[in-house]
């Protein structure tokens, strides 16, 4: 079996083909321009120097969240179309489980985080290949009382905005991801997927959608105004 992934959730952009076998092709950018204008030239790109055409798909993966709002929306509508127009599966993956899973080889607690901004963050937990705490929305000030005292490893943008808070509760316990581990990557999308699928798991094409975890910061606003 055949997979395609894409991640638009965060930052970077990535996309990967990935079988049973292993990995056959991964692809990740950082730059100035828009997941809108990276995605489809990348995936092209990444297909034909890897000789898979897209009828060889037989089934795709997403990130559904949390991260990037608009992000998450171009990444969704994307793998969705290739799903309902292909007539191939689709699998929906957390964002923050995709981070954890390349540390999922230690049994010391992994603490995937995305910025949320203002000292909030996205948020899970996971153990021993375990989640043991679901994807949330957390002040990190909260976040870290919880799980002072335990070794921990912390993954992800948000540990890379709040190290000086993380350190400053956290002291030795705290173990930060290296650069090359802190951010998702399209073969991590790919892995998850295909455990889903070996169990029979999939997801609607046409019910899919982007797990926010919260409103977004226009919404909060336009609430309070009409609060006023």
């Amino acid at each position: 079996m055949i997979v395609l992934s894409v991640d638009t959730s965060t930052q970077n952009a990535c996309a990967a083909v990935m079988s049973h076998e292993g990995l056959i092709a991964e692809y990740t950018i950082s730059n100035k321009k828009t997941h809108s204008q990276n995605i489809m030239p990348m995936i092209d790109d990444m297909l034909k120097k890897s000789d898979i055409t897209m009828d060889m798909i037989d089934a795709f993966a997403v990130t559904v969240g949390p991260g990037s709002f608009t992000g998450l929306r171009i990444g969704m509508a994307t793998v969705k179309t290739f799903s309902q127009v292909m007539k191939k599966p689709i699998v929906g993956v957390s964002t923050l489980e995709a981070l954890a899973e390349g540390h999922i080889l230690t049994d010391k607690l992994i603490c995937p985080i995305i910025d949320a901004r203002r000292e909030d963050v996205y948020n899970a937990l996971y153990k021993n290949g375990q989640c043991i705490q679901k994807d949330r929305a957390i002040n990190i000030h909260t976040l870290l009382d919880e799980i002072k005292g335990q070794s921990v490893i912390f993954v992800g943008d948000g540990a890379l905005a709040y190290r000086s808070i993380i350190e400053e509760t956290m002291g030795e316990d705290a173990i930060f991801s290296p650069v090359c581990l802190n951010t998702t990557r399209g073969a991590n999308v790919c892995q998850l997927a295909l455990k889903k699928l070996d169990m029979g798991l999939c997801d609607d094409p046409y019910t899919l959608n982007p797990v926010y975890l919260r409103v977004s910061q226009a919404e909060r606003e336009y609430a309070e105004k009409n609060k006023q």
